[in-house]
This record gives structure tokens, C-alpha cells and sequence, in this order.
């Protein structure tokens, strides 16, 4: 979306690494702080795409990298940053990362992907002030099964945005400010892959948040660019064309 961004991850010095190194860095992705370790396998995954539905199955193979640690945060990075993103990765580094934003004013968003939540990034979570989160994440963080119950419960201690994602019914938006609304889907559009979606969306919608837009406007263009990505096979054609 235009903005500078730095990924801080552990990879292998193998073929698959070089590769995903190569396209982040085709995207304007900064991938220098990106620690290459001699030996190791890098993280991939095969996804499996069902025509009729675009249902899919995913088999995973993690990193035999060593996960990063606060010796891998430079504090540098923070003096001019606008946001750090976590995902639950890299707990120890993600913990000193989340100590030098706070020393340096830095926001913190934190991403909880469906079949992601465990208890021990439960702190992460708690950190941040932008918390975009899945259904299935939301239920299992909070104990609750109601959207409104949930997105409240998320909206405690240092949150001032919570965002809950749920597929096809759209996204669920509260703020500290008081305000809440439903985004819905788009629908209409051609589902063939709908891998990358939940990530499109959090991309879009916080570029949109770090620029002043409003919530209204960042939901709904995250909603229409993750139901654009959906529209070919790979998860990164509306990342292509925009």
C-alpha cells in the first residue's frame, strides 16, 4: 500500500527462503533484518484449492530456524516507526519489541489468526492497541460466543481499535471512541482461492488507519480488496493490480 515496511522473521538459507525473500522484495518489502540461518529449512506451506467451493486444505511445514530474540529487535527501527505488527510468532522477540514501542511511543497491532490462539500470547494481545482478530480467535480469547460480547470484552486495558473478522459475514469494528458497526462482505465477486484474504485485509486496513482515514473507510476498503484477492489462484492478484 505504499507504506515502508521491515519484517523481522528467521529463515533457511534454502531455495524456498531465497524465493520468498525475492517477491517480498519485489513488493517494496524491506528484508534486510530478515535473519538467514546457514542449514536451515524456511517455512512453507501447500495449499490445497477445491474447485467447486474454494474450500481449502493446508499442510504446513514450519522453520527449523531458531526463533528470534530481543538480540534480533534493534532498537533503532523504533525511533521513526509508525506501527508494529505482530502475529504471535517469535514470542521472547515479539515481547522486547512490544517494551522498545512502548519506550518510543509506537503503537502495536496484533494479528490472531483462526486456530491461533494460545494462551501464552495472551500479554501480545493485551499490548496492543489495534487488535484484528478472527471469529474462532475472539471466542477462544474471551470465553464468549457473541460478536457484540466479544468485540467488547476485546476492547479493555490499551485497546482503542478492535477489529473481528468472520469470512463471509463481513467484520465487526468497535473503537474507544464509541463507535461500532458491521462491514459486510463483498459478495458477487469471483471466489476461486481464498487463501491471503484475512492477511489483505489487514494490510489494507491498517496502511488506511496509519494515514487518518476512518474506521467506516478502512473496513470497507479491506473488505473489497480481501474479496478482490480471492479472484485467482495465489492470494496476491489485488496486491498485483493495486
Amino acid at each position: 500500500m505504499g507504506l515502508p515496511t521491515v519484517l523481522l522473521d528467521a529463515q533457511g538459507d534454502d531455495a524456498i527462503g531465497t524465493s520468498i525473500r525475492s517477491e517480498l522484495a519485489a513488493y517494496g518489502m524491506d528484508v534486510s533484518r530478515i535473519r538467514v540461518e546457514a542449514g536451515a529449512s524456511s517455512p512453507h506451506a501447500v495449499v490445497l484449492v477445491r474447485q467447486r467451493d474454494a474450500a481449502r486444505h493446508i499442510t504446513y511445514f514450519p522453520s527449523t530456524a531458531k526463533a528470534l530474540s530481543a538480540e534480533d529487535v534493534p532498537e533503532e527501527l523504533f525511533m521513526n516507526a509508525s506501527l508494529l505488527h505482530l502475529n504471535g510468532r517469535h514470542e521472547d522477540a515479539s515481547r522486547h519489541a512490544v517494551g522498545l514501542a512502548k519506550k518510543h511511543g509506537v503503537p502495536v497491532s496484533f494479528d490472531g489468526g483462526a486456530g491461533r490462539y494460545r494462551e501464552s500470547i495472551r500479554d501480545l494481545v493485551l499490548a496492543s492497541e489495534v487488535r484484528i482478530v478472527a471469529r474462532e480467535f475472539a471466542q477462544k480469547f474471551t470465553g464468549l460466543d457473541e460478536v457484540e460480547a466479544q468485540g467488547l470484552a476485546l476492547l479493555d486495558d490499551v485497546a482503542q481499535v478492535v477489529v473481528i473478522t468472520d469470512g463471509v459475514r463481513g467484520s465487526y469494528v468497535w473503537s474507544r471512541a464509541g463507535e461500532s458497526f458491521h462491514q459486510p462482505a463483498f459478495t458477487g465477486l469471483p471466489v476461486i482461492d481464498t487463501t491471503g484474504c484475512g492477511d489483505v485485509y489487514h494490510g489494507v486496513f491498517l496502511a488506511h488507519w496509519l494515514q487518518g482515514q476512518t474506521l467506516g473507510f478502512c473496513a470497507k476498503a479491506a473488505s473489497m480488496m480481501a474479496a478482490s484477492t480471492a479472484g485467482a489462484l495465489g492470494g496476491r492478484c489485488a496486491l498485483q493490480r493495486s
